[in-house]
């Protein structure tokens, strides 16, 4: 009797340690498809004209070729350049700017504020796009917003930017200040012109 319970006892611990060992094998294999699947390079499909961008042009050619076009005023043709260096390279957030700066010009002010924001998410000591951001939303009617990021320009660039810079977004604030002031004015004004008794 007392054999046969160590003969089961054996084959027990014989089938544990089998089915131990087959599931640490499956467990194993299973984290490497895992891993293997997981660290694959991902495939985008991009357009015929950015795959050719990317492919023949490298990331400086491309930033160097977007910024001559638009300081020939030629915005329509600097922002597929631009949308080619983000499929390369997302993380500069200089190139989310540009292409802020470029639809800007060409009214689509939209999108240029989508850009701007983006840009500061990226990197919130961007000035430049709190510059951007503070035109665009004057061309867009919200001169609150436009203080706020003109303000948050003149933080920024005091040190970094060309003095010159910082005085022509001092002057736009005021200005924009004053249209303010003038709009508060007339609205105080015309409630007063409308309260009965007077």
């Amino acid at each position: 009797m007392v054999a046969s319970i160590t003969r089961k006892h054996r084959r027990r611990k014989t089938h544990y340690i089998k089915v131990s060992l087959l599931l640490l094998a499956a467990i194993v294999i299973f984290g490497w498809l895992l891993n293997t699947w997981m660290t694959e390079k991902l495939t985008i499909p991009i357009s015929e004209t950015t795959a050719e961008h990317s492919s023949n042009r490298s990331l400086d050619q491309l930033f160097t070729e977007a910024v001559r076009h638009m300081q020939h005023r030629e915005y329509e043709r600097a922002i597929p350049l631009w949308h080619s260096v983000m499929l390369i390279n997302p993380s500069i957030p200089e190139v989310k700017v540009n292409m802020g700066f470029s639809l800007y010009e060409m009214e689509r002010f939209t999108v240029a504020r989508d850009y701007f924001i983006s840009a500061m998410e990226q990197d919130a000591f961007q000035a430049n796009a709190y510059y951007g951001l503070a035109i665009t939303s004057e061309k867009m009617g919200d001169l609150q917003g436009a203080m706020g990021a003109m303000r948050s320009y003149i933080h920024l660039a005091a040190n970094d930017e060309d003095e010159r810079f910082v005085r022509k977004a001092r002057a736009a604030l005021w200005e924009w200040e004053s249209q303010l002031l003038s709009k508060s004015a007339e609205q105080e004004s015309a409630v007063s012109n409308t309260k009965p008794g007077q």
